[in-house]
């Protein structure tokens, strides 16, 4: 593929936890589809970065370049950055980490994707370089992990199903997730120095909407303790990550919503809980979600919850699964409702390192392919059914249910 830079695709933070895993997805990918694509791995530490270059290379995998800089010399980003058409980053916590590559990424035109579950850093982002992004014609898509692209791209599937379907637009999705997996240290730390800095400010649900802002009802709250959903004939908890990953649609919402054909209604609703099997575990779940920052970095210290750089082994990734059942209604008194799935392995590593690589090689590989918005997008309004094909077609299922997939007594697993 020609390109005026020298790189098609870069990867920052390579050598991290969730670095190494992207590059091996990256050099599986690109050497299994014959891609004619030029990459690097970026890292601060030459010898790291090349012993994951020759680990790949012995693999027989395409093997990338390998570039060296640090995220807090704006000079060294600079010159990653005006080589690179796209540039992936996995370095967080990103607000200590992520500013200076997303500055670079604006001024300089090159297209960013990144796996960032920290919404009040994300604010500011979109607060400070939305309008010079798309002035340049830069897309750029954070949160493009397993937060946010199962919740995201699975709303916008099933408003769009019911669209299909009925002839009106969605009113609401309600996503109910069930998983068997773990968080690395880096996730951990994220979270926390996110509720550090921000604070109060996460708790606004339409924190990433922008002009769209509206008073929050009742039904836009998070979920902050365990309840009995005898609909469900199942117990629900808070999500850890429903805080990030409700932001992420209601910014998708807000996005789509000029668009005539949008499958979402004016006063779309958008929830997410954890399906539990029992209440005792619904409580304990909903305690932890709550926790403190404070409470949260006392048990990192303790060691009850990893440090980072720290992750699951090979073998606990290779069990691990994760569900996303969806009920969808549409607008209008009938209240007609569909119902769908997402699903995949492991949620926080193998699974999150393809949805950040295919966006990615997404926007290397068919930028021509995809809507012509620019600036902070989703993954859902940047790739919309393109990514969700990719995803298909790697794994990832998008698969419509019958009615009789309710109730979900029996999907629950932690």
């Amino acid at each position: 593929m020609a390109s005026p830079r020298a790189f098609d695709l870069v990867l920052w933070g390579s050598t991290g936890f969730t670095g190494r895993l992207v590059a091996k997805y990256l050099a599986e990918t690109i050497d299994r589809r014959l891609l004619q694509l030029r990459w690097a791995i970026v890292g601060r530490d030459r010898g790291r970065v090349d012993a994951l270059q020759r680990e790949l290379s012995v693999s027989g995998l395409a093997t990338p370049e390998v570039l060296v800089a640090t995220a807090s010399v704006q000079e060294e980003v600079d010159r990653v950055v005006s080589q690179s058409r796209v540039l992936l980053s996995t370095a967080g916590p990103f607000a200590a980490h992520g500013t200076p590559v997303v500055d670079a990424c604006v001024r300089l035109g090159c297209d960013y994707v990144d796996i960032n579950g920290e919404v009040g850093w994300h604010r500011e982002m979109i607060e400070r370089y939305d309008e010079e992004a798309r002035r340049k014609g830069v897309v750029l898509i954070p949160s493009a992990g397993f937060d946010s692209i199962p919740s995201d791209l699975g709303a916008h599937w099933m408003a769009s199903r019911i669209q299909e379907e009925f002839g009106v637009p969605a009113r609401r999705v309600d996503c109910y997730v069930s998983l068997d997996g773990q968080f690395s240290g880096g996730t951990v730390a994220s979270g926390i120095l996110s509720d550090e800095t921000h604070g109060e400010r996460l708790a606004d649900p339409f924190l990433l909407c922008g002009e769209r802002r509206r008073t929050p009802r009742a039904e836009d709250e998070d979920l902050k303790e365990a309840r009995y959903n005898s609909a469900l004939g199942a117990w629900t908890a808070p999500f850890g990550m429903a805080p990030i990953n409700t932001r992420i649609v209601r910014r998708s919402v807000a996005l789509l919503e000029q668009e005539p054909s949008s499958p979402f209604s004016r006063d779309f609703t958008y929830t997410e809980a954890m399906v539990v099997p029992t209440q005792q575990l619904a409580e304990k779940v909903a305690r932890a979600a709550t926790a403190p920052a404070a409470v949260r970095r006392q048990l990192v210290e303790k060691g009850r919850l990893p440090k980072p750089g720290e992750g699951p082994s090979a073998e606990q990734r290779a069990s691990s699964w994760f569900r996303l059942v969806l009920v969808a209604e549409a607008s209008g008194e009938e209240k007609q409702q569909l119902v769908g799935s997402v699903s995949g392995g492991d949620p926080g590593y193998s699974e999150t390192s393809k949805m950040v690589a295919e966006t990615a090689l997404m926007l290397a590989c068919e930028r021509e392919a995809l809507p012509t918005a620019r600036g902070f997008l989703t993954p859902a309004s940047a790739g919309g059914a393109v990514l969700r094909s990719r995803l298909h077609h790697e794994g990832i299922l998008f698969e419509a249910l019958g009615k009789d997939a309710l109730p979900l007594g029996g999907m629950a697993k932690l």
